[in-house]
C-alpha cells in the first residue's frame, strides 16, 4: 500500500526542473530566506533552521522564476487546474496559473465560515474529474499537503501534490530537497 502511494505522490528523489534551476532555488534559499535559531515548524517538529518562504515570494522576478520551475510537471500531468494551499501554496499557485494559463483554486486549512459557501474547504470552480496539480510551498511532513489532496479527492478531483521545498521528512515529490545538518550553516545537498 505504501509503495502505491509513493508512486502515486511521485519519487521524492526525482528532480521536478532542470539542475541550473535547482542549483539557483538552493542559493537563493540560502541567501535570502535561511535564518538559525530554534523553531517549532507548523507540523510541531522542531528545527534549527527555517526557511522564510516570504523573502522568496515577495520578489516577483524569484517568484516568476519558481512558477517555471513548475513547467516540466505540467506537462507531464497536464491539468486542468492548479490548486494552492493557503496561504503560501495559493501564492505559488497563483503563479504558475499565471504563467501556464490554466485556472486555478484554494484549498483552506479550515473552511471560512461566512459568505455563501460557509462550510466549503475549496474556493473557486472546478468539476469532478479534472486533473489538478495541488501545488504546497515547503513541506516538513506533509500533513497539510495530504489533507488537501484527501480534501480535493473527496470532490472527485484527479490530485497530484508537489512543494516548492520539502524539509526531506515527507514522502511528496518537490522542486527541491533541502536539509542542513544541526548547527552548520551550510546546505548538506
Amino acid at each position: 500500500m505504501e509503495r502505491m502511494a509513493m508512486e502515486h505522490l511521485g519519487s521524492p528523489e526525482q528532480p521536478v526542473g532542470p539542475l541550473p534551476e535547482l542549483v539557483w532555488l538552493r542559493k537563493i534559499i540560502v541567501d535570502r530566506a535561511l535564518t538559525r535559531g530554534d523553531y517549532v515548524l507548523a507540523g510541531g517538529v522542531r528545527s534549527d533552521y527555517y526557511i522564510d518562504k516570504f523573502q522568496l515570494f515577495s520578489d516577483p522576478n524569484v517568484l516568476r522564476r519558481i512558477a517555471r520551475l513548475f513547467t516540466p510537471l505540467i506537462a507531464e500531468i497536464n491539468p486542468d487546474l492548479i490548486a494552492g494551499t493557503e496561504l503560501g501554496g495559493a501564492i505559488v499557485a497563483t503563479a504558475v496559473s499565471q504563467m501556464a494559463g490554466i485556472p486555478m483554486i484554494v484549498v483552506r486549512k479550515k473552511p471560512k465560515g461566512y459568505g455563501a459557501f460557509p462550510d466549503e474547504y475549496v474556493e473557486g470552480p472546478y468539476e469532478r474529474g479534472m486533473d489538478v496539480l495541488l501545488v504546497e510551498d515547503i513541506v516538513s511532513n506533509g500533513t497539510e499537503l495530504l489533507a488537501a489532496k484527501a480534501r480535493l479527492e473527496g470532490l472527485g478531483l484527479h490530485v497530484t501534490p508537489c512543494a516548492v521545498v520539502s524539509r526531506g521528512l515527507a514522502p511528496i515529490r518537490a522542486l527541491i530537497q533541502f536539509s542542513l545538518p544541526r548547527g552548520s550553516g551550510k546546505p548538506e545537498n
